[in-house]
């Protein structure tokens, strides 16, 4: 076993006794050969909606939510954790533009469902590692184990290659492996861990070049799950670069190393289910964003994004287990709408549209999908 500083074994140690007895046998699952979870992301209000407007739709099998990892301990807003320090309940959803959020929420609202975290470190890598934010840890730490019924799939620096996160690939490592020694020298084994590429062409077009992403990748014994973005169609991107290009190198390394893959985020960008239209996303991939609006049939949006979607996740149902989809009306978020400086993003809400609700249910109700309880 990897020996671990003394002061962090002595943090451990402390943080391990305390908390004994809270543990269940709630082990996050990776699905059999031909399964796959489906989570619904990546926001209160879009989960909620989706849970109560889609009447046929199953209970998910999880859902989504984003924790900001310094601000944890922050009382005006606790990292939108939801739990304070007193472990008593922070009934304030966060919205930084892209809906509410409330870790805490997610857990107790949807208690047949698993959660999965996205867990923000943006500018912290190089203080995670070094032990300086280890009382945010040891605070997200207890909230898991007072949850232990709850499987949670921990997202750790979410979309590490991306351009707009900034990591660089030694501190993201060393921030990646001190939050796993701890958790699970603590004795936490309701998480999974899981290591995210972007998967973006927009991310290589911005940079010049395709990167290699193993130079983020923690080692086998830090990862339980890859995972990967899908947002644009197939074969949108730069030469070598598309977005079916990317997915394929993150399923490529998974069978490589023996792990499950989770389809961490994913959306029909550009194309409005509500409104029934498409527009550019991005100037550096197919124009000014919001501009050139075409109208679309249900039809035509459902063959051109949601087809090439779940074909790829059918042709490696050896590897893919878990899909999260973002169903949120993007348009509508203040984060995301006009004028559009993160790119349109549009309306991918599936239970706007009779069709698609239709599509939607005919898909997720083959064999081979999990759901909540």
């Amino acid at each position: 076993m990897k020996q671990l500083p003394v002061c962090l074994f002595l943090f451990l140690s402390t943080f391990a006794c305390s908390q004994q007895g809270l543990l269940s046998e709630t082990t996050p699952r990776v699905p059999e050969s031909g399964q796959r979870v489906l989570f619904i992301g990546q926001d209160l209000q879009s989960i909620g909606d989706y849970v109560s407007e889609c009447k046929a739709c199953p209970t998910p099998g999880g859902v989504a939510t984003y924790i900001n990892f310094d601000g944890i301990l922050r009382k005006d807003f606790y990292g939108a954790l939801g739990w304070t320090k007193k472990k008593k309940v922070f009934d304030e959803d966060i919205d930084w533009g892209g809906g509410p959020l409330n870790a805490f929420k997610a857990v107790n609202n949807y208690p047949n469902s698993d959660v999965q975290i996205g867990l923000y470190l943006v500018d912290h890598c190089r203080e995670i590692a070094e032990g300086q934010l280890d009382a945010e840890l040891k605070q997200l730490g207890k909230f898991f184990m007072a949850h232990s019924e709850t499987a949670f799939y921990l997202r750790i620096g979410y979309e590490f290659d991306g351009e707009w996160n900034n990591y660089y690939p030694e501190d993201y490592v060393a921030a990646f492996k001190h939050i796993v020694d701890a958790f699970r020298a603590a004795g936490i084994e309701n998480v999974a861990y899981v290591w995210q590429s972007c998967t973006s062409p927009i991310d290589d077009i911005i940079e010049g070049f395709r990167e290699d992403i193993t130079r983020y990748y923690p080692g086998d014994e830090y990862v339980d799950w890859f995972a990967y973005s899908w947002f644009l169609s197939p074969n949108e991107g730069m030469e070598g670069s598309t977005q079916i290009d990317l997915a394929n190198e993150v399923l490529d390394l998974a069978r490589k190393h023996g792990k499950p893959v989770m389809v961490a985020e994913s959306s029909n960008q550009g194309y409005d289910n509500l409104r029934l239209t498409n527009r550019n996303i991005a100037e550096i991939i197919d124009g000014p964003a919001g501009k050139e609006l075409v109208n679309k049939s249900p039809e035509a949006i459902w063959a051109e994004w949601y087809d090439p979607f779940f074909d790829f996740i059918y042709a490696n149902e050896d590897v893919i287990k878990a899909v999260t989809y973002i169903n949120a009306n993007w348009d509508g978020q203040d984060l995301w709408n006009s004028p559009y400086e993160q790119g349109y993003w549009g309306d991918s809400r599936i239970q706007v549209n009779k069709y698609i609700q239709e599509r939607w249910l005919e898909e997720i109700t083959k064999p081979g999908w999990i759901h909540g309880k």
